[in-house]
């Protein structure tokens, strides 16, 4: 039987750089933050809702691993990968 287990393969910006991981309503991310740039990736779990459902969880896992606002017009992707800029507070 083979397993297969979601892995996290972040973009060439965001090599390097370990993920802050979160679990949303019982679907795991790993953020990844380079200065103001953020790459949320999912690893499990479905949300209803379908690309909503996800980009908003996103969004809670980004606010929660970095302490930043995201900027929600940045917000792009699909049902895996997630990238959005934030604003941080000094």
């Amino acid at each position: 039987m083979l397993i297969l287990a979601a892995c996290s393969s972040p973009s060439p910006q965001f090599m390097g750089i370990t993920p802050s991981e979160q679990i949303i309503s019982g679907v795991r991310f790993d953020v990844y933050q380079r200065q103001t740039q953020v790459q949320v990736i999912r690893l499990s779990g479905k949300l209803p809702g379908g690309l909503p459902g996800i980009k908003a969880a996103a969004i809670l896992a980004i606010e929660n691993a970095t302490a930043c606002n995201v900027i929600a017009d940045t917000l792009s992707g699909d049902m895996e990968v997630i990238k959005a800029q934030v604003e941080c507070s000094a």
